[in-house]
């Protein structure tokens, strides 16, 4: 444990009794009445999950863990939490007239005058189409299954076989999408007729259709820019703490996941000026590169918190356990396996209501190595000493030659080189795979509008990872995941920060680190090195690399046509001790196998 010393901060945030929801369920029917044998189902599918009806109506039964959801005075119901933009704490409700007008709007007020993880489902009392709003990069899921007679949607699976029938059959297709294009998500989830809908989107169902549409884009968000780095640093500071002191006003204690790396750095230094109750856990693998035991102290005995360290072991990896088990995605990498024991080993008698993390920090802050924030600055400032001055910062860091710097940003800027370039993975894939993948779309966020600059094409493309991130959360994890640096104000005030104002002297992330400059440990706000989990990872793999290579030769994946076994296996036979992406790439495939096979048995 690392010393502690008395804190300095304003008061203590606790939460009351109001439970955070993280299972509902919704029985939807634009047309008319229910019919009495689906409203049967469901109900009998309630009473084994636990839920309550919460809110009914001829049109529209809905269902949930939660005590006191949002009532919009009889017009439908917000479920999760929501958030003022001037608020600390999450709504208990909302007054007949902001109701009013959140159903006039048909739920764009939500977008832009609230924040939180909430799904809003919008009945009106006279007819007419039903609409169903998701938070921008909130972590409550809603999945969408169409019955014969009604639409059911649903925080997880579980719950759309309880109460609306589904039966769950791997959608084979979409598992070769998935492994070729990992990093964002499509609508189409990898069970058949299971959809989701994604955060910002709003679904309206019509008596004889449906459709679906962004009420929210990052590319909102870049003006008016942010120009003047006091301003900005300071701007990420407030709106850091702000969103961070009305999450944790939702837990009476908080387990957070302190690598001692500079973004669950800034969640703890937030965590510690709201005054929430709080214990940092930082994992440890036995080679230096996976051990930040030191970075993690300084903060906690800077913060005058509790640290808890535990060692991650190899031995405690069942390779044939799928971490998304519960998923309609194979979206859970093994190595977290370990991750959540030992989280679940620490929560023992503690009294947590959440695990928070610095996931999406790198997202966030615009953590990139690339030629664009350059390519921004000379298309906004010209080629002058502002842009001599970002190619030097970017030269530092990536490394590279200020030439190789420079010629690159003008290449972006004025010579049409792309913005950016999707490249699909296709390492493993068969070729049957392959043909029957659908041609690669682009992430809708990475349509780019006119007059879109190279460096923040990239900044919202690490957003679109994030969002694949964050919304990828299962609600029957024994605790919750909250990852606060994606809070949907945060992500905004980061946005219209220019790209090029996030580096300086080889460092990035430079306006978070200003802006928590002054609550950090030196070493902590100026550091270079990034700790990883990989050697973690590889030992995974020489560990179980016998067990893996049956269960990929015997496995689903093969039986399907979806993976070129003969390469796969190459590398699972090479002598030589694991190194380079072939591993990695085996362990994706090998994530996707539990998965086909935690659905396919039941």
């Amino acid at each position: 444990m690392a010393g502690q010393r008395p804190r300095r901060h304003r008061q203590h945030l606790h939460a009351g009794p109001f439970a955070v929801m993280r299972r509902f369920a919704a029985l939807l029917h634009p047309k008319g009445r229910l019919d009495p044998d689906l409203q049967r189902g469901f109900e009998k599918g309630l009473r084994g999950a636990g839920l309550k009806l919460c809110f009914t109506s001829d049109r529209a039964w809905v269902a949930c863990a939660q005590d006191a959801p949002i009532q919009l005075d009889g017009q439908g119901i917000i479920l999760g939490a929501l958030f003022r933009r001037d608020g600390v704490r999450a709504l208990r409700e909302v007054g007949a007239d902001e109701a009013a007008r959140i159903a006039a709007t048909h739920g764009t007020r939500l977008i832009a005058h609230h924040w939180g993880p909430y799904v809003a489902i919008l009945v009106p009392p006279s007819g007419g189409v039903i609409e169903i709003v998701r938070a921008p990069l909130g972590e409550l899921p809603c999945y969408v299954y169409q019955t014969a007679g009604a639409t059911v949607i649903a925080s997880d699976i579980d719950l759309l076989v309880a109460c609306g029938g589904l039966r769950p059959a791997v959608a084979w297709e979409e598992v070769a999408q998935h492994l070729l294009v990992r990093d964002t998500r499509r609508a189409e989830t990898c069970l058949q007729g299971v959809r989701e809908l994604q955060g910002g989107q709003r679904l309206t169902l019509g008596p004889t259709a449906s459709a679906t549409e962004a009420l929210w884009t990052p590319w909102s968000c870049v003006h008016p820019r942010i120009d003047d780095p006091d301003e900005a640093a300071q701007r990420v500071r407030d709106s850091a703490r702000a969103c961070i002191a009305a999450r944790a006003s939702q837990q009476q204690r908080i387990l957070l996941l302190l690598s001692g790396g500079l973004d669950s750095s800034v969640v703890a230094a937030c965590l510690a000026d709201a005054g929430a109750a709080f214990d940092a856990l930082t994992l440890v693998t036995r080679e230096k590169t996976g051990d930040e035991r030191s970075y993690a102290r300084l903060v906690c005995e800077q913060l005058g918190t509790t640290l808890i360290e535990a060692q991650r072991d190899v031995s405690r990896v069942d390779v044939a356990r799928s971490g998304a088990r519960h998923l309609p995605r194979p979206t859970v990498r093994l190595f977290v396996q370990e991750s959540k024991r030992l989280i679940e080993a620490a929560s023992v008698g503690a009294g947590y209501g959440a695990v928070y993390t610095g996931g999406g920090g790198d997202n966030v802050f615009c953590s990139l190595q690339s030629s664009g924030p350059a390519a921004d600055r000379l298309l906004v400032a010209g080629p002058g000493r502002a842009f001599l001055r970002t190619v030097g910062d970017i030269s530092q860091l990536a490394p590279a030659s200020l030439w190789a710097v420079a010629s690159d940003a003008v290449r972006r800027a004025w010579l049409g080189k792309p913005a950016l370039r999707h490249v699909p993975d296709a390492t493993f894939l068969s070729r049957q795979a392959l043909a029957s993948a659908e041609p690669a779309r682009e992430h809708p966020w990475l349509d780019l509008p006119e007059g879109a600059l190279p460096g923040k094409a990239m900044h919202v493309r690490l957003l679109a990872f994030a969002q694949s991130f964050v919304e990828a959360t299962d609600p029957q994890d024994a605790l919750p995941s909250v990852a606060p640096l994606l809070s949907q104000p945060l992500v905004e005030t980061c946005l219209a920060v220019p790209s090029w104002l996030w580096f300086e002297n080889g460092r990035n992330r430079i306006v978070a680190r200003r802006a928590f400059a002054s609550d950090l440990p030196a070493a902590i706000v100026q550091r270079r090195s990034k700790g990883t989990p990989d050697s973690f990872v590889a030992a995974i793999f020489e560990t179980h690399r016998s067990t893996i290579r049956t269960m990929l030769a015997d496995g689903m994946l093969a039986a399907n046509g979806i993976i070129d076994l003969a390469a796969a296996l190459r590398i699972l036979d090479d002598p030589r001790p694991a190194q380079g992406a072939g591993f990695r790439r085996v362990l994706e495939l090998v994530d996707a196998e539990t998965w086909a096979r935690a659905w396919s048995g039941r």
